[in-house]
């Protein structure tokens, strides 16, 4: 087990396009790579981005944007990448008052985005979305109802209107943020056979049988939901690449927690509970993002506050987390981040500073270092990776 290290202290050259890590005596142009930007303004009629990295010197682009969505907070791909998905954040359907996601058909090539059409969440307050990996479904949480939502995708990529709508029972003790059910993310489990809700509200991880001929969502017989410890607010989660353990971030208790997952019956296990931040960390300090790093090593997660922070956390041969470092020279507010397929960059989302940052990521230790690499985009929510 490597000893915790401190937190990285070096500067950060606003604006400049060289990347610190870039290989001397390199002769052969990097390949860049290509992501989407999903931007929480509101007030923006072009809210999804399709951008450009060059790793060799840290420079961006903004290649093009796309209208056809709102708030678009959180973007998803079909496997494959020939559809994306979006959610409009704000209310789109005045009538209702639900929440929408909207598709869009995906250029070969160009990547560039036609939107195809929007349909309700059956909810409000929309704030995550989930393709499965047959592209046949789409998933929906809604915070501010507390549904989670299943809707068919038809060939063509349009949306159909939704086969279920689930919702928790219960709720915390943390006030008016757990005074019923907020479902704060949708993930299907490897095998596809299980939904797993994140509900901040009900202060547990729900777990719902999906049949994918019906399309159905039903509580799980095995384990209906996974409890949390009191007030730590589930968030998001992210599972192993070998689908045997998951971990969840707790919004409210500023915890990380791992969990063994046996995808036979759709069951959670608790192997252990960690820190986020630093023990002398004071004011807001709230979680949002996880991501488990490709070759199954390490799980970072993003925390918002007064000292934003990425916390890189070392994954144990049984499952289990110890916490490696905390770099708090990241953008504020960190509403999300990804780490590129080959495992090699992280890219922070600063939804608070309008800006995205680039992050080395050392293949031996799992830990990150800051680069000058920076994009200046309104409101950054959702970071996704082309494939």
């Amino acid at each position: 087990m490597k000893k915790i290290s401190s937190i990285i202290k070096t500067s950060l050259v606003a604006f400049s396009t060289m990347a610190l890590f870039c290989c001397a005596g390199t002769t052969e142009p990097a390949e860049t790579i290509k992501f989407y930007v999903g931007s929480s303004n509101g007030d923006l009629s072009h809210s999804i981005y399709l951008c450009e990295l060059n790793p060799a010197d840290g420079a961006f682009a903004v290649l093009d944007s796309f209208v056809g969505a709102r708030a678009a907070s959180y973007l998803d791909l079909s496997t494959g990448g020939k559809y994306l998905f979006a959610i409009n954040q704000d209310p789109w359907n005045q009538e209702t008052g639900h929440s929408t996601v909207s598709s869009f058909a995906v250029e070969p090539g160009t990547l560039a985005l036609e939107a195809i059409n929007s349909q309700s969440s059956e909810g409000s307050g929309i704030c995550h979305i989930h393709c499965s990996d047959s592209g046949d479904y789409i998933f929906a949480a809604n915070y501010g109802s507390g549904h989670a939502t299943a809707l068919p995708v038809n060939e063509n990529g349009e949306i159909a209107p939704a086969s279920s709508v689930v919702i928790a029972e219960g709720a915390g003790i943390a006030g008016s943020r757990q005074n019923g059910p907020h479902a704060h993310q949708v993930m299907l489990d490897p095998g596809q056979n299980f939904l797993l809700v994140p509900d901040l509200g009900a202060n547990k991880v729900m777990i719902y049988a999906f049949d994918a001929e019906s399309g159905v969502l039903s509580p799980n017989p095995a384990q209906a939901f996974f409890e949390l410890a009191p007030e730590a607010g589930p968030r998001h989660l992210a599972f192993h690449p070998d689908g045997l353990s998951l971990y969840i971030v707790n919004e409210l208790n500023s915890t990380l927690t791992a969990c063994s997952y046996n995808s036979a019956d759709g069951t959670i296990t608790e192997l252990n509970t960690l820190s986020t931040v630093e023990a002398a960390h004071e004011g807001m300090k709230y979680p949002a993002a996880v991501r488990v790093h490709p070759n199954g090593r390490y799980v970072y997660a993003s925390t918002r506050g007064e000292n934003s922070c990425i916390t890189t956390f070392e994954i144990n041969k049984d499952g289990s987390v110890s916490r490696i470092q905390v770099m708090e020279q990241v953008p504020n507010w960190p509403r999300d981040f990804n780490v590129d397929p080959s495992g090699k960059y992280m890219l922070v989302a600063g939804e608070r500073s309008d800006e995205i940052r680039l992050y080395h990521i050392d293949s031996e230790s799992g830990m990150l270092s800051e680069t000058a690499g920076m994009l200046k985009l309104s409101a950054p929510a959702s970071v996704l990776f082309t494939l």
